[in-house]
Order: C-alpha cells, then sequence, then structure tokens
C-alpha cells in the first residue's frame, strides 16, 4: 500500500505503509516546523514540559509495527480473494485483524505507561513515604530523573541524587542532559544532581542516604541473585531510620522477603496495577533505629 503525504507547502511524497511507520518521527518534526513559522512574530514560544521518556522503545516499537503490518496484510488479503469465492479469506481477515488490534492496543497501553501511568504510581509511592523536608534522597537507576525530581520537590531543605548507566535499551533518550533539563523545567535544579552509577557497583559510604528510591531498575538485572545482591547493597547506603521504596514489575513481592530476611521494619506492599503489560507494585520498608 502507497500513501500521498503533502508536507505543508511542498510538493506531496509517496511513501510506503512501512515508511510512514518507520518516518514517523520525521514527520512530525515537519509539522513542528510548519507550526513554527505560524507562530505569530513577537509571540512566545511553547513552554517545555518534561519528558520522562518511554520505557523500552524498542518493544514498543515493534508491537506497533507488528500491529500495523498484520493489520495491513488482512485487510489487503481479504481485498484481494474476497471475490474468490473461498471462505478461508474472511477467516485470514479477522486473525491478522485481531491480533494486529491486540498489538496496538500493547503497544498503546505500553505508551500510557510511560507517559502517564508510571509517574501516577511513582508520585504514590513517594506520597506513602515519611518526608521532614530535609531528606538526603538517593533514586537509584533515576532514567530521565522522575524520581529524584518527585522527591526534591519533597524536600526544600535537602538534596536528591540520581545514578544511571544511562541504558538506551530501557529508556528512549536517555542522557543525563535530559534529567538535567527535566529538573530545570520542575525549578528543582538547585536540590538535584545526577552522576553515573552502576547499581552493581556503588561507591557510596555506609549509612549516608535518608531515603532511597527506585523505579523498574532492579529488574533489569539478569538473575534473581543479581537482584538480591543489588538490594542488600542499597540496604548498606541507608541510615538506620531510613527507608526504601521500590518500584517494579514482577519482582516487588520477592523484595518484601528480602527486606524482611535483612530485618527491614514497617514493610508496605502496595495494591497491583498493570504497567507495560505487566503486573507493576511497589514496596516500602524502614531501615531499624536502635536508638527508637
Amino acid at each position: 500500500m502507497v500513501f500521498s503525504v503533502y508536507f505543508f507547502g511542498n510538493s506531496s511524497a509517496h511513501l510506503s505503509f512501512l515508511d510512514l511507520i518507520s518516518n514517523g518521527e520525521y514527520i512530525i518534526m515537519r509539522i513542528r516546523r510548519f507550526q513554527a513559522k505560524r507562530r505569530p512574530e513577537g509571540s512566545f514560544p511553547p513552554m517545555k514540559t518534561t519528558d520522562y521518556g518511554i520505557n523500552k522503545p524498542d518493544r514498543l516499537r515493534g508491537l506497533a509495527m507488528g500491529g500495523f503490518l498484520l493489520f495491513g496484510m488482512g485487510l489487503s488479503q481479504y481485498i484481494a480473494l474476497r471475490n474468490s469465492g473461498k471462505d478461508w479469506s474472511e477467516t485470514v481477515l479477522f486473525a491478522c485483524l485481531w491480533v494486529g488490534v491486540l498489538l496496538i492496543a500493547a503497544a498503546g497501553f505500553m505508551l500510557w505507561s510511560s507517559k502517564n501511568g508510571k509517574i501516577q504510581l511513582a508520585s504514590k509511592m513517594l506520597d506513602d513515604l515519611k518526608w521532614s523536608g530535609n531528606e538526603k534522597v538517593l533514586d537509584v537507576g533515576c532514567g530521565r530523573g522522575l524520581l529524584a525530581i518527585l522527591a526534591a520537590r519533597k524536600i526544600p531543605q535537602g538534596n536528591s541524587v540520581g545514578i544511571d548507566i544511562w541504558s538506551q535499551e530501557d529508556l528512549g533518550e536517555n542522557t543525563i542532559e535530559a534529567a538535567n533539563e527535566n529538573a530545570q523545567i520542575e525549578n528543582v535544579a538547585e536540590r538535584v544532581r545526577f552522576e553515573d552509577g552502576d547499581v552493581m557497583d556503588l561507591r557510596y559510604g555506609p549509612n549516608v542516604f535518608d531515603k532511597i528510591v527506585s523505579s523498574f531498575c532492579l529488574s533489569s538485572l539478569k538473575s534473581s541473585n543479581d537482584r538480591r545482591k543489588a538490594l542488600i547493597q542499597l540496604l548498606k547506603l541507608l541510615r538506620p531510620g531510613g527507608e526504601i521504596a521500590i518500584l517494579d514489575t514482577l519482582h516487588a513481592g520477592d523484595y518484601g522477603k528480602i527486606l524482611a530476611e535483612q530485618g527491614m521494619t514497617d514493610i508496605r506492599l502496595s495494591p497491583t496495577k498493570f504497567l507495560f503489560c505487566l503486573p507493576a507494585r511497589y514496596v516500602i520498608a524502614r531501615k531499624k533505629d536502635y536508638s527508637d
């Protein structure tokens, strides 16, 4: 299938079905340039908004492309065979159509999870912590700064540190520059610092942080042993009386058991939600303070 697309002032370009999918960012760029030219002279540019990125962008792209391809194949097969007298043409259509629709819906849900769902659940997790306003917070696997920035808004006399290996596989356009830009937009840059750091090789001393938070980081580790080791190392950085909060898919229940084994108290598991087509929840625990 071939489509004609008119690019605002230029001659129309003929794009195949796959071109429309693969060149979506190019089309959006041309639209934005057109809108910029149409903006009245002297008007203010649009305000920047925070962008916390798309999780698993390759997976989302694959679901969307697979869904559109199956939908297109089913429709083209039906058109080609509808007058052939073969009953199976409708079967081909409906099979490709519904599988394609399911894949497109999954891609849409993953996009919603990245743009809305994870922010809502992360905000709820931080709301469930006890804040005094002067804490020192560590965000492990901070990505584009979501938890570090949300925490900084709760600690006007404190500071927040975000560390990451800046993987592009787990989060699209995941860079320290993007995290700093989000902090500037949220007006918390003076209370947030982002650094290179690996959850498997933490270089902080013991009992440094009042709060340690993390979202969708530990699940990226290869094995349950690695996740266990990383979690135990995080607990060593937490001051007595401090809290740890971890948002993740699939493994939050396991984290709760490890936290109990390590003597943590006030362990709480949130109700299960679905993000990125997987069950997700957070676990919160407090490190025992023997001075209490």
